[in-house]
C-alpha cells in the first residue's frame, strides 16, 4: 500500500514536471515570437503587464537563458522520476501473466513510452502551437513568473554562458544574440510573398516594397524621358513666344537649352516664372519690347544635372536635398541624353500616374495580341522589361531598350521590315519613327513563349506626366 502511495506521488510529480517543461517551452516561444513593437504598443496602451513584459524584452538573451535551463532541469527531473513511477505501476498488473524475468522490462518499456508521450505532446508540442499562437498573450501571462525563475537561476546562468561564450570565442566564434537578428532582402522578400500568400498583406502593397528594393539597381537611364521626346526650350526664346510654346504643349516646366548647342543643358523654365513675367506686364512693370527681349534663359532656374548611370535611390535624394522637380540627365561626354522627374522615380515604386491635363497616349508596351506572327513591343521598352516578361535573355551594354539592341544590332537607322536574330529570337522592325524603331514584333526562331504575362505591360522608360516631355513619343524635340 505504501508503495503504491508512493508510486502514485512519483506520478504527479512527473505531471508537474510535465507542466513545468510545458511551461518553459511556451515562455521561450511566446517571447521569442512577440514582438518589441508590439510590447511597446500594449506598454502605450497601459495593459496590464507590459511593462514587465518590456523588462523582459530588454534582457531576451538572459531569459531564453532561463528558458533553457528549466527545460533542461524539467526534462531530465522528468526521466528520473517519471520512467520508475510509471513502471511500479504496472508491474503489478503484468506480473501475473508475464515470465518474471519479462515483467520488468515491460514495465520499463511501458513507462517509458507513457512518459515520453507526455513529454513530447503536453510538454513541448501543445505548449509551443498555443505560445506560437497566441504569442502576446502568453508572453504577458509568463513574464511575472520568468521574473521569479530568473532569479532563482541566475548564479547557474552567469556560469553556464559565461562557459559557453568562451568556449565559442576559443572555436573563433563570437557570442551571438537573439537581439542582434536581421534579415536580409531576400529573406524579407520570402516573408512578404509569405504574407501576401495568407492574406495579411495585400498583393500590390507587397509588389511596391519589392520595387523600393530594386530602386538601386534602377538607374536614370533606364526610366528617364530620352532626349528626342523632351520639349526643350531655347534660351533665346522670347518671353512671349514661351507663353505660346506653354499653351500649346500644356507642360509645367521646360528644360532650358544653349540657344547655338541643343545637347547642352543651361537651366529650368517653369510655367510660374512665366505668369508672374506676365502679371508684372499687366501691371506696367515692363513694356511690349521688354517682353520681347525678356527669354527663356532670363527667367530660367537652374536644374540638377546628374549622370545617366546614377541609381534612382540616389537620384531622389539629389532631388530632394536640391528642392527640385526635374534634373537633367547626361552622358559620359555631357551630351543631354533626357530628363528626368521626381514622377518618374516615384512611378518607378507605385506605377504609372496621370492627371487631368496629360495628353492620353500609350505608354511602351508588351501586346501578345498585337501581332499573328510574334509579340508586338514598344522600341521603348526596357530590355529587362522585355526579359521579364517573355522569358528571352536579351542583354548588351550600351542600350537599354529593345530599339536600341535592333539598332546597334543593324548598325545603321531602321526601316520597316528589318529583321535581326539575336539570342535564338527574330526581330522584326514593323515602326519606325525618325531614326528609331518604334515597333518591334519578337519571334522565338522554335518554340513559343514562356508564360501569359498581360496583353499589355508597361515599359519602365521615359514616364511622365506634364513636366516639359513629349507624352506621345510622336514628335522630334523642339526648340533646339
Amino acid at each position: 500500500m505504501v508503495d503504491l502511495a508512493l508510486s502514485g506521488a512519483r506520478v504527479g510529480a512527473a505531471l508537474v514536471l510535465v507542466a513545468l517543461n510545458g511551461f518553459f517551452v511556451a515562455a521561450e516561444f511566446a517571447f521569442v515570437r512577440v514582438r518589441s513593437t508590439a510590447v511597446e504598443s500594449m506598454v502605450a496602451d497601459g495593459k496590464t503587464g507590459a511593462p514587465l513584459l518590456a523588462e523582459v524584452m530588454d534582457s531576451l538573451d538572459s531569459y531564453l537563458a532561463v528558458t533553457q535551463l528549466g527545460i533542461t532541469i524539467a526534462s531530465l527531473g522528468l526521466g528520473w522520476i517519471g520512467e520508475p513511477a510509471v513502471a511500479a505501476l504496472i508491474e503489478p498488473v503484468v506480473g501475473p501473466v508475464l515470465p518474471e524475468n519479462l515483467v520488468h522490462l515491460v514495465a520499463f518499456a511501458v513507462g517509458f513510452g507513457v512518459i515520453t508521450f507526455l513529454h513530447v505532446v503536453f510538454g513541448e508540442l501543445a505548449p509551443k502551437t498555443i505560445a506560437i499562437a497566441r504569442a502576446e498573450r502568453i508572453a504577458l501571462l509568463v513574464a511575472a513568473p520568468m521574473k521569479v525563475f530568473y532569479y532563482l537561476f541566475v548564479p547557474g546562468i552567469v556560469v553556464f554562458n559565461g562557459t559557453a561564450n568562451a568556449f565559442t570565442r576559443l572555436i573563433g566564434i563570437p557570442p551571438a544574440s537573439e537581439t542582434d537578428e536581421t534579415f536580409t532582402e531576400e529573406e524579407l522578400r520570402m516573408a512578404l510573398s509569405r504574407s501576401s500568400e495568407e492574406g495579411n498583406v495585400a498583393a500590390d502593397e507587397v509588389e511596391m516594397i519589392e520595387r523600393v528594393f530594386e530602386l538601386d539597381d534602377v538607374t536614370a537611364r533606364e526610366v528617364m524621358v530620352p532626349r528626342p521626346d523632351v520639349r526643350s526650350v531655347p534660351a533665346d526664346l522670347p518671353l512671349a513666344d514661351l507663353r505660346d510654346r506653354i499653351v500649346e504643349t500644356g507642360h509645367t516646366r521646360y528644360p532650358v537649352v544653349d540657344a547655338d548647342d541643343s545637347d547642352r543643358v543651361v537651366g529650368l523654365v517653369d510655367a510660374k516664372d512665366v505668369i508672374r513675367a506676365g502679371t508684372r506686364e499687366s501691371e506696367g512693370e515692363v513694356g511690349d519690347e521688354d517682353d520681347r527681349a525678356t527669354t527663356a534663359g532670363d527667367i530660367s532656374r537652374d536644374i540638377p544635372v546628374v549622370p545617366e548611370t546614377v541609381a534612382v535611390s540616389d537620384l531622389l535624394s539629389d532631388l530632394q536635398r536640391e528642392r527640385a522637380q526635374m534634373a537633367a540627365v547626361i552622358d559620359e561626354w555631357g551630351v543631354l541624353e533626357g530628363i528626368v522627374t521626381v514622377e518618374d522615380v516615384v512611378e518607378v515604386v507605385v506605377g504609372d500616374l496621370h492627371d487631368e491635363f496629360d495628353v492620353p497616349s500609350r505608354e511602351p508596351s508588351i501586346d501578345r495580341d498585337a501581332s499573328d506572327e510574334g509579340v508586338a513591343v514598344d522600341g521603348g521598352v526596357a530590355l529587362s522589361t522585355v526579359n521579364e516578361e517573355l522569358g528571352t535573355a536579351f542583354d548588351h551594354d550600351a542600350v537599354e531598350t529593345i530599339g536600341g539592341l535592333v539598332l546597334d544590332r543593324l548598325g545603321r537607322p531602321p526601316e520597316s521590315g528589318d529583321r535581326v536574330s539575336i539570342d535564338d529570337h527574330e526581330l522584326t522592325v514593323t515602326g519606325v519613327d525618325g531614326m528609331r524603331a518604334s515597333t518591334v514584333v519578337v519571334r522565338p526562331e522554335s518554340g513559343t513563349f514562356e508564360g501569359t504575362p498581360d496583353s499589355a505591360t508597361d515599359g519602365t522608360a521615359g514616364d511622365d506626366g506634364d513636366d516639359g516631355l513629349e507624352t506621345e513619343r510622336t514628335e522630334g524635340s523642339e526648340g533646339s
